[in-house]
Formats: structure tokens, sequence, C-alpha cells
């Protein structure tokens, strides 16, 4: 087993001897190609900087900001807007950037602008922007541009998300508002019309109508006391025309005036009587006859004391029944006027009472208009108060108060290229070279249908070898032989001439 082995591996280390010519040519070509791609590429310089994102400096308790979105997803809004054609174009056009190739367009340097643009999130709300360019200065220069580009979309994003907000919030309090005066309107209306009939008038009418039925009850009173009192005067009335004079004791004796006062205090004094076996001494009709008692007889005290006593004879006439009747005439008055005062207050008492029975039917409709009415009202009320909050959170963002993108390491200036490192790359050209070297040895090794081995023809024929001759050296092999050699030499050359040319051409486009 170890002996096929050492025999394969001599075997092929036979054959790559054999082939170490097309190695050799293979790895140099190889090899060169990488020192030439090594030595054209540019260097490149990466400049970076390191933004901080600071949250907002006003307490939210005091002012709410309206900026909802998530940090992330504002980050990309940020992003795409700033590597959008129309940034990255003036960018290219500021600072003359991949000026390289006549033949590139401006697409091309803006895409190659936004390849060379590269934002790194890190942790506690810090990012890395960075920018790679073949010039040091250059490098520096756009990745601060970048970095102010950053901090001014931030804010502007914020400013307009505020305003947005702001605006919004003002339209929809105009709509209520308009929205709350038009219901405003009905509902006043409504209680216009029916001022009289609303529930907090209830208790009002109430009272009146209670006061009413009072007046209504003491009217009555009232009204029932006079015509009893014209019952009695009408009966005394007719007794005056039997008894004449006579019923009074004497009371006509002296001057008409005189006997007229004394017939009405004698009657007053009589329905005085009347009324206490019915009232009390405080009843108002009592109080009241008291008081016309009190004022006839101070009136025919003055009366005597300024006329003399003189005998009359008796009037053809009735003084009593004359003042009884008029008496009876002034009641009669009295029961009109207050029927009349009846009539007017039973229909109060009937408008009251239809007002207090519509209340509970006006509670339901008012209540049917006010609740559109009210929820207008708090949502109004609400977005005022959201409206003063959105105020607030625009002023905040317009002084810089909010969330904002602070510079912690502005960009520097990078003193050593990033790339490329010409060392690896020629170690791993050589590394490609011998390794192509060696695998087109072994291709060409298999392709080859020659005898080189006598155990080959042993293995191909079953006719016994008797002898092997070795090869002889004659001019005409030694010319093959330098004529492969040159042919080698000659593909070598076009190769790496090949692939110089191909470097020349589409480096610029890769590299």
């Amino acid at each position: 087993m170890n002996a096929m082995a050492d025999f394969d591996i001599s075997q092929l280390l036979s054959s790559f001897y054999r082939r170490k010519s097309l190695i050799v040519c293979v790895a140099v070509v190889v090899f060169l190609l990488s020192g030439y791609t090594a030595m054209i590429l540019p260097n490149i310089y990466q400049s970076s900087s390191l933004i901080l994102i600071s949250p907002q400096r006003v307490p939210s308790s005091f002012v709410t900001s309206t900026i909802t979105t998530d940090l992330g997803e504002r980050m990309q809004s940020i992003i795409q807007e700033i590597l959008s054609r129309t940034q990255l174009e003036k960018i290219v056009k500021e600072f003359d950037l991949f000026p390289t190739s006549k033949s590139s367009t401006l697409e091309d340097r803006i895409e190659r602008l936004r390849k060379a643009v590269k934002v790194e999130f890190r942790r506690n709300n810090v990012f890395q922007l960075s920018f790679e360019s073949d010039s040091p200065e250059t490098a520096k220069q756009v990745t601060g541009r970048l970095a102010s580009l950053f901090i001014e979309q931030n804010l502007q994003v914020r400013e307009q998300q505020a305003m947005g907000t702001k605006s919004f919030m003002s339209a929809e309090a105009d709509r209520l508002r308009k929205e709350l005066e038009e219901q405003e309107m009905v509902v006043n209306q409504y209680k216009a019309a029916n001022r009289y009939e609303l529930p907090d008038q209830q208790d009002s009418n109430l009272r009146t109508l209670e006061q009413l039925r009072r007046e209504m009850e003491g009217g009555n009173q009232r009204l029932t006391a006079l015509q009893e009192r014209r019952g009695i005067l009408q009966k005394q009335t007719v007794e005056s025309d039997v008894l004449g004079v006579d019923l009074l004791g004497g009371a006509l004796t002296g001057t008409a005036e005189t006997g007229t006062q004394s017939i009405q205090v004698q009657m007053r004094k009589k329905e005085l009587d009347s009324l206490l076996q019915r009232y009390s001494s405080k009843h108002p009709d009592v109080v009241r006859i008291k008081k016309e008692i009190e004022s006839l007889e101070g009136e025919g005290r003055d009366v005597g004391s300024n006329k003399p006593t003189t005998s009359t004879s008796a009037s053809s006439s009735n003084p009593l029944k004359q003042v009884l009747q008029t008496q009876i005439t002034d009641i009669d008055a009295e029961i009109q006027t207050l029927r009349s005062q009846r009539d007017h207050i039973r229909n109060q008492i009937a408008t009251l009472q239809s007002r207090v029975d519509a209340t509970p039917i006006r509670a339901i409709e008012l209540s049917k208009i006010s609740r559109g009415y009210e929820i207008t009202l708090r949502k109004y009320q609400d977005l005022l108060a959201k409206s003063l909050e959105s105020e607030l959170s625009e002023n905040m963002e317009k002084k810089q108060k909010g969330e904002q993108f602070q510079i912690l390491d502005p960009a520097n200036l990078p003193l050593k290229p990033l790339r490329p490192n010409r060392p690896l790359i020629i170690l791993i050209g050589c590394l490609i070279g011998l390794g192509g070297g060696f695998g087109l040895a072994f291709v060409w090794e298999n392709l080859d249908t020659s005898f080189k081995r006598s155990d080959e023809i042993s293995a191909y024929v079953d006719v016994p070898l008797l002898a092997t001759i070795p090869g002889l050296m004659t001019r005409g092999s030694v010319i093959e032989q330098r004529r492969s050699q040159g042919v080698l030499v000659l593909a070598s050359l076009g190769a790496l001439l090949v692939g110089v040319v191909c470097l020349r051409m589409f480096g610029p486009i890769y590299f």
C-alpha cells in the first residue's frame, strides 16, 4: 500500500518535472500580473465620523413630542433621502468626485458615491458614517459634508412632521368648531322655542304652580265669604223694608250723615259677630271688618264734634236700605273682580300644568339634541388640547430642543490607506500562479497519450518487455524542444500582455 503511494507520488513528481517549464511560465505570468495589479490599484482612504442621537432636552412630562415614528424607520428614511440622486449629484459636482474616466456618466459617478458611503449602527444610539476615496482630503471633506446632511435632514424631517401634525390638528379643530357651532345653534333654537318647558324650569314652574294654587284657594275662600256676606246683607235689606228705622233702635235720630254712619257701624258689628262664629280673630276678613268699624266710629266722632245735633223728621226714604244696597253693590263688584282673578289664575294654572307635563318630553328631546353636541364638544376640547401640544412640539423642534444628531467624533484625515494590501495581493498572486501552473501541468500531462515509462507499455499490451532504450538527443529533437519552449514563452508573453490590457481597460471600472 505504501509502495503504491510512493510510486504514484514519484510518478506525479516526474510528470511535474517534465512540465516544469509550463509551471514556471504560468506562475511568472500570474505573479507579474498580480504585481502589476497591486501597483496600479489606487490607494483608498476612509474617513469616518461618529454621530450620537441625543434624546429630547425638554422633559417629556412638560412637552410631549409629536414625532412617534420608530428611530430605525426614521433613520432609514433619512439615509434614503441623503443617498437619493438629488443629494448625491450635488456632492459629486461640489467635490468633483470620480472624474477618472471620460466615458463614465454622471449616473455612474453617483452610483460609485452611493457604494462608497457606509452607515454602521452601534449600540447606545450611536452610528458611524464613513466614506472612501483615493484622496484623504476628499474623504474627510465628503464625510463632513455627509454628517452635516444627516443633521440637517433629521432637523428638517422632525420639523416637517411636527408642522404636519399641527396643521392636521388645526384643520380638524376648525372643522369640529364649525360643526359645534351648527349643533349649538340647533340646541339654542330648541331652548328658545321651548324655554318655559325645559327641565331647568321645572322647579320654578312647580313653585309658581303651587303659589297660584294657594292664591286660588285664598280667592275661593274670599269669594265664599263675600257671597255669605252678600246673603246676610240681602236678608238685612228685606228686614229693613219691614222694620224700618226702629230696627236699629233709634240709630237714625240726628243728622242724616250721623245716622248713616251709625247704621254702618251696627251692620259691621253684626257682620263681625257672624264671622267670629266661623273664623278666628286673626282671619283676614275679621281683621278687615274690625278696621272698618274703627274707621267708621272715628268718622262719627268727628262729625258729631263739628256739627250740632238737630232733630229731623224721618226721611221719606229708608237710609238703612240705601246703605245695605250700596254695600251689596260693592260686594258684587268685588265678587266679579275675584271671579275674574280666579279665571285668570285658573288659566295660568292650566298653562303651567301643561308646561310641567311637557317637561319630561322636552327633556328627552333635548337630551337627543344635546348628545351629539356634547360628544362634539368633548372632541373639540380634546383636539384643542392636542393642538396646543402639537404647537409646543413644533416650537420645540424649531428651537432644536428635541431629539438631535450630535457629532461625537468629526471626520478625520486618514493617514494610511485602507486598501489595497499590496503584499497580500502579491502573495495571493504567487499562490494562484503556482496552483494554476501545477493544475495546468497536470491537465496537460493527462492529455498527452505518449508512453513515458516501461510499466505503461506493460499495462497497455500483453507482450513481455525485453529492453528499454533511453532517449537520444539529436539535432532535430533539440530544435523541436527549443521551438516548444519558444512557443511557451511567446504564449506567456501574450497572456501577460492580454492581462495588462484587460487591467488597463477594466481596472478603473472595478477598482
